[in-house]
């Protein structure tokens, strides 16, 4: 991906972050099945997306409340930026169409590394 395209995606994914709400978040689970075909197609990124999307599942059905919002809402917009077939890069481009959407979650792996941990932490208690 080039700088500028880099670029675009993390100024969308902080920009989308923050503005994500409650609302969007439930848009986001109405698409759970596209969310869910379009994530094996995030390469390296595809672990990363199944279990954010599982914590994002037990906060919405209040299964793991835990989560901070920060969290819930960057997880949120990925998901959304995963589904929305505007982006950065078109999905429909072969392969290339779904690097910036892997590199919107990887950027809330790194961000959030010590909230994700915790979820970790209480799956292995819990489930």
């Amino acid at each position: 991906m080039k700088e500028s395209e880099k670029e675009r995606v993390n100024q969308a994914f902080v920009h989308g972050a923050n503005d994500f709400s409650e609302k969007d978040l439930d848009k986001v689970m109405a698409d759970a099945e596209i969310a869910e075909n379009k994530g094996g197609k995030l390469g390296e990124q595809f672990e990363n997306f199944k279990l954010l999307w599982a914590l994002l599942k037990d906060y919405y059905n209040k299964v793991y409340p835990n989560a901070p919002w920060k969290l819930v809402a960057a997880i949120g917009f990925a998901v959304a930026y995963l589904v929305s077939p505007i982006d950065v890069i078109p999905d429909f481009i072969p392969v290339a169409g779904f690097i910036d959407d892997a590199s919107v979650f990887a950027l809330v792996v790194k961000g959030f590394e010590s909230d994700i941990t915790d979820y970790k932490n209480w799956l292995k208690k819990n489930k």
